[in-house]
């Protein structure tokens, strides 16, 4: 199996700032929850699932959910493959937060979507599933869960690493949608601009190419 790797953040950018962004998501555990490729080899297209289509409408209302808080974005393009997301998003003026924090709530509102369409209860109404009398349960995890009730109180409060382990020990399904981390591309000038544009709008070459490539 192919492990997908993931650039590095850009050490000493201004996140904040002025930028356009080519972002890339990619499904946890690279399920295909998106759609699939369609079965014309000649003129292959990407058939999006019903989540697929949320998560695209997510994106695309960034923008507007940005300008509610007084932030200022535009969306370029986006495009769900199977088992990843690309988009290309822009800060038109300097924000009070970072683009990571844009990223994270277009990911939480996916992972409702995606739970919903589950029939699993929001998070933060799930009683956490923590059995604190458990001794074989780490102590910082038995600790956490009788001063957060919820489960999503409580995922809020642990670190990626803890996250990780709660998943595997809880074993619980409704886990996020996405990988922890993402991969972002700072464009460079306008001709970078237009060839991220491009690369994302190009869906038909990309699903032709996964087509050659073998299982990732």
């Amino acid at each position: 199996m192919k492990t997908i790797s993931y650039r590095p953040r850009n050490p000493g950018h201004d996140y904040y700032g002025i930028g356009t962004y080519l972002i890339t998501l990619v499904v946890r555990g690279r399920k295909p929850l998106f759609g699939r490729l369609g079965n014309d080899a000649a003129h292959p297209e990407m058939q999006l699932s019903p989540l697929g289509k949320a998560v695209q409408q997510v994106w695309k209302q960034i923008p507007e959910r940005q300008a509610e808080l007084g932030n200022r974005v535009a969306d370029h393009a986006c495009v769900c493959l199977p088992d990843h997301f690309h988009g290309v998003i822009e800060v038109l003026e300097p924000m009070q937060w970072s683009l990571g924090d844009i990223i994270q709530g277009m990911k939480t509102a996916c992972t409702q979507r995606w739970w919903q369409m589950n029939g699993v209860p929001a998070s933060i109404n799930r009683p956490n599933s923590v059995d604190c009398n458990n001794a074989n349960l780490p102590k910082w995890l038995r600790e956490k869960a009788t001063i957060y009730q919820s489960d999503g109180e409580l995922i809020r409060h642990l670190s990626k690493k803890q996250r990780q382990e709660y998943y595997a020990l809880v074993g619980r399904e409704q886990r996020p949608l996405f990988d922890d981390n993402y991969d972002d591309t700072v464009c460079l000038n306008s001709r970078h601009r237009e060839a991220m544009i491009a690369y994302v709008h190009d869906n038909s070459r990309r699903a032709i190419l996964r087509r050659t490539l073998p299982d990732v």
